[in-house]
């Protein structure tokens, strides 16, 4: 009875959120309501409130979803076969554009919004940087990977290059959201340049 209840209640949550995602893209974030992605869910909005206390709650909650598969997927994606079918510099962009894959659910308006409401309060200010101390840890342990291969330089300091390539990940993600014109494709070229550029010292 129990697994039957996780499975309804799941399902529950992929409509949410699939309700809510929808209706950022549409309406924005700062325009889209509780009661919004209530109606949206074919839920009562007491309903929703059981789940979510907030929207930005509910958004954590999508994002932190997104974060698990993304690193149960990278974690199968890079496993010691597949990382001899490619070449380190390409693997990393790889993690990159899946790690990029989780903000970029919603357009770039509402990140932009969703960007600026996250560090305008304490508590989600933490709540976001544990998501990314989280995926900064996949991109570590991919980079133990490839230097245990003896893809990139042995001697490296794998702690000190994961901030590197990700805060200069994040670093892109800010141009793009607040850059006019700037589209995802020049987000994920320019993201390859820097990738390239870093590279350029990591070989074994």
């Amino acid at each position: 009875m129990s697994v039957l209840r996780e499975k309804k209640k799941s399902e529950m949550k992929d409509r949410i959120f699939s309700a809510a995602v929808d209706l950022f893209n549409e309406k924005g974030f700062s325009n889209t309501s509780i009661h919004d992605i209530a109606e949206n869910s074919n839920l009562a909005v007491g309903t929703l409130y059981n789940y979510f206390p907030s929207k930005n709650d509910l958004l954590l909650e999508i994002m932190q979803d997104e974060m698990e598969i993304t690193i149960t997927e990278s974690s199968a994606l890079f496993n010691d076969v597949n990382l001899q079918d490619k070449s380190a510099k390409d693997i990393i962009k790889l993690l990159a554009k899946k790690i990029f894959s989780i903000p970029l659910l919603v357009n770039k308006e509402s990140l932009k919004e969703i960007f600026i409401a996250t560090f305008s309060s304490n508590v989600y200010m933490k709540n976001g940087m544990i998501l990314d101390l989280e995926l900064m840890k996949t991109f570590q342990y991919l980079l133990e990977r490839l230097q245990k291969a003896n893809m990139i330089n042995r001697e490296m300091n794998i702690f000190s290059a994961t901030k590197i390539f990700y805060s200069n990940m994040m670093i892109q993600m800010i141009i793009y959201l607040f850059e006019q014109g700037m589209d995802k494709e020049k987000l994920f070229e320019n993201t390859d340049e820097m990738i390239d550029l870093i590279f350029q010292g990591m070989k074994p």
